[in-house]
């Protein structure tokens, strides 16, 4: 037992002894003066923020630098270097070379940079950034209970949005468009908040990042119309076109507060005789206008025909 405890605290001393004589040897050596290369950070300077760089650059160049080894190992340790890419003076496209001089040391030391190891040069790309305005489109979707509907259009406010980029980008650019989203189960007035849809192209960016989708929503209603007049339009100059039948008969569908004010005058049936004069069919379906927001069902007949006769 007592042997084991010698070796133990013997074995613990040459454990401190062998330390202590690898620290002193640290020390001593990194007094001397090395030449060593390692990384060193890009930092782009003056780009300003009416310009952009569409290029990737490279985050770090390597670089060889000449000085005592504990305060190499120290400006490595803290990243305390980096090359200066100053891009004030560039336009469009350059090939830049790299140059020892543009290596900025965070802080007073005897380190020197000697010289650039890779790349010896960087491509940048630098264009304008410009802003416009373009239409927003809508994707999202309503859809209504069970006896409701959607009357008119459905609107975004704002309609329009100010996209920013690259001038080369941009003007290829029409549109932007909501997110895909569908609102279900909808008995009341839609007044909802959408996200835009930013384009998968680098630099490119919105000034607004949301829509307000608006949308009427009115119970649903059906209401029938007899005798609608069915009218020739371009007809012969030299001879009367009568139809056959003369009216037809619609089922008009549509919301509650819209179609209660709708009256048989509003709604027009024509026949167009410069489109089919010279059809050898010996009937025609027939056009009708109806008042915005509603839609027809059970137009009957769906068919005419068109007899041309002599004016007197």
């Amino acid at each position: 037992m007592i042997v084991q405890e010698k070796i133990f605290n013997n074995f613990k001393y040459k454990i401190t002894v062998g330390f202590l004589a690898v620290l002193l040897w640290f020390f001593v050596k990194t007094e001397d003066n090395y030449r060593y290369s390692f990384n060193v950070s890009t930092e782009v300077v003056n780009l300003g923020t009416d310009r952009v760089i569409t290029n990737q650059l490279p985050k770090k160049i390597k670089a060889t630098f000449w000085g005592k080894g504990r305060t190499l190992f120290t400006v490595m340790l803290r990243n305390d270097v980096s090359y200066i890419l100053d891009v004030g003076k560039i336009d469009g496209s350059v090939l830049l070379p790299l140059d020892k001089s543009n290596i900025k040391l965070m802080r007073t030391t005897e380190v020197e940079a000697l010289n650039i190891v890779e790349p010896k040069e960087i491509k940048i790309d630098i264009e304008k950034l410009i802003t416009k305005k373009v239409a927003i489109s809508n994707k999202s979707k309503i859809e209504t209970l069970p006896g409701y509907t959607v009357v008119g259009d459905t609107k975004l406010i704002p309609d329009s949005v100010e996209i920013m980029g690259p001038k080369s980008t941009i003007k290829l650019i029409s549109e932007v468009s909501t997110q895909d989203k569908t609102f279900r189960k909808i008995k009341k007035d839609v007044d909802k908040k959408v996200r835009l849809v930013v384009p998968d192209i680098p630099h490119v960016s919105l000034n607004i990042e949301h829509v307000q989708v608006f949308a009427d929503v009115q119970k649903l209603m059906e209401k029938p119309f007899r005798n609608i007049p069915v009218q020739v339009i371009n007809p012969p100059p030299e001879n009367n076109a009568i139809v056959i039948p003369s009216t037809l008969s619609l089922v008009l569908v549509g919301g509650t507060d819209v179609l209660l004010n709708v009256s048989r005058d509003e709604i027009k049936a024509y026949i167009d005789y410069e489109k089919v004069k010279l059809s050898k069919d010996k009937t025609h379906p027939a056009y009708m206008i109806i008042p915005k927001g509603i839609r027809s069902r059970d137009v009957s007949p769906t068919h005419f025909k068109i007899v041309v006769v002599k004016k007197n």
